[in-house]
């Protein structure tokens, strides 16, 4: 009797059981034939969101980016053949709305639908890439008929000035998509395929996904009522304030750094993530819909870190460099660090 209650004393001192974190299937760094594959995420605010923003604003930031010496870069765009697959389904039709570009007048100039565009456009990279100028306006065409603009524009970047013309199937009016003339700054763009064509990539990887948008069927009525509830109480917060302030204090390079180092910032990312979808799930007032945003938002990053993995597939050893908003970051770097031949780079280093 004596032993059982002393075992049971010592029980209740104990506390509840509480399991270990679980490692990945292969252990925590593994062994790895030859290098690993290194993969760094920079959380951006969308610039397109931010007037101020200029070319020259963001020189450093690209200057230290170009540090790491990424051989792959990701933007946070829907894959053109997402896109494709979302247009034949009527439940898409909002996320093909708001985030998927109509390809069809490129393809119409390619004489390729989306599939053969983008076979065609891989095809080319795999035999060593463009070679001559009319080489290179071809492949910017293959990849906006391919429905993948940010890539097309590296095309274009590479091109000299004098070369950006009208010719081997690139009428007017693909010329002025190419240009973006009158298009606020977008972080895929000057970011993102800038940095790739400056370091001499042919490519960037859009690795969005909004086919998780197909998991929320039901997204009027209550669930829109409640999740502007939740909205506006993240709007209000002391951090959305300290963001704001930070961009209207936007007004050179040093500035914009200091934003980027704060986006970055993993304390700021916590408090972020905790407001936003820890709030929605934990909240009894926004119940069950608070939940279905935060499930929402897991299945969408779990899809993103699947087609960054993808690129890395035939690249073991790579460089990987993931332009992505901000509230992703942790996401991100969580789920591509269970990966086994994966190491996860911090980017603030490269900030300073």
């Amino acid at each position: 009797m004596r032993r059982r209650l002393l075992l049971l004393f010592t029980a209740l001192l104990a506390g509840p059981a509480v399991a270990a974190p679980s490692a990945p299937p292969l252990g925590w760094h593994p062994p790895v034939a030859g290098d690993r594959t290194r993969i760094m995420t920079l959380g951006s605010a969308h610039l397109s969101g931010i007037r101020s923003v200029t070319p020259a604003m963001l020189e450093p930031l690209l200057a230290r980016l170009a540090g790491f010496r990424p051989t792959i870069i990701t933007h946070e765009g829907v894959p053109g053949e997402q896109c494709d697959m979302m247009r034949r389904s009527p439940r898409y039709a909002d996320a093909v709305a708001n985030y998927c570009w109509d390809p069809a007048p490129a393809q119409k100039l390619a004489g390729k639908t989306q599939q053969e565009a983008e076979e065609a456009a891989e095809t080319l990279l795999e035999r060593g890439g463009p070679r001559t100028p009319a080489e290179r306006r071809r492949l910017a065409l293959l990849f906006l008929a391919a429905n993948e603009r940010a890539s097309a524009w590296v095309q274009w970047l590479r091109l000299v000035p004098g070369e950006r013309i009208a010719a081997d199937g690139l009428d007017p009016a693909m010329i002025d998509v190419l240009e973006r003339k009158g298009k606020a700054r977008n972080e895929s763009y000057d970011v993102a395929a800038m940095l790739a064509a400056r370091l001499g990539l042919e490519r960037v990887y859009s690795v969005d996904d909004h086919s998780s948008d197909g998991a929320m069927r039901h997204t009027d009525g209550p669930f829109e009522a409640t999740m502007t509830r939740h909205f506006a109480r993240g709007r209000a917060s002391p951090l959305v304030a300290e963001e704001q302030k930070f961009e209207a204090s936007l007004k050179d390079g040093a500035s914009m750094l200091a934003f980027y180092r704060w986006l970055n910032d993993p304390t700021i990312a916590a408090k972020q993530g905790r407001m936003d979808f820890g709030g929605a799930q934990s909240a009894a007032d926004l119940a069950p819909y608070g939940r279905h945003y935060a499930a929402w938002w897991d299945v969408r990053n779990l899809r993103m870190a699947a087609n960054i993995r993808a690129t890395t597939v035939e690249h073991p050893g790579g460089r990987v460099l993931n332009i992505v908003g901000s509230s992703h970051k942790p996401y991100y770097d969580w789920l591509l660090s269970q990966m086994g031949d994966v190491e996860v780079v911090p980017v603030q280093p490269f900030l300073r």
